[in-house]
């Protein structure tokens, strides 16, 4: 008489492997997004920041402050404070600006399609806005 042992066969651990590759496949992709779409508050946050940092300064000099070491950034290339964003800033008039976060090449950050670059002017547009929504 034959007795059956306790263990599994090849058969059982492979299609527990598997169901572990399907579950994988979908899980990984959107785990990805939702980094992504985190780290976008990085952008957010430093546009915002940026923002604020101008508005004192107009009203402390009746201008807008010609760059971005006006303003107290002192590292170059500016970047937003967690690293996923360079930050730069335009003056197309005296009384406008516009502030921009693109995306450090060769970060995941970088292959966020359509939030590659988020930018907010002095009234308050802010572009692309589905990049802005949580």
């Amino acid at each position: 008489m034959r007795t059956k042992s306790g263990g599994i066969t090849l058969i059982e651990l492979m299609v527990v492997l598997a169901i572990l590759a399907i579950l994988a496949s979908i899980a990984y992709p959107s785990y990805v997004d939702h980094v992504r779409r985190t780290r976008r508050a990085d952008a957010i946050s430093a546009l915002t920041n940026m923002a604020n940092l101008q508005e004192r300064y107009y009203t402390q000099r009746f201008r807008f402050a010609p760059n971005l070491t006006s303003l107290g950034y002192t590292a170059s290339p500016f970047r937003s404070p967690d690293g996923y964003y360079n930050l730069s800033m335009s003056l197309p008039g005296a009384t406008s600006y516009t502030l921009t976060a693109a995306a450090v090449a060769g970060s995941s950050q970088a292959e966020d399609t359509g939030c590659t670059s988020m930018s907010l002017n002095n009234t308050g547009v802010k572009s692309p806005l589905s990049c802005w929504r949580r």
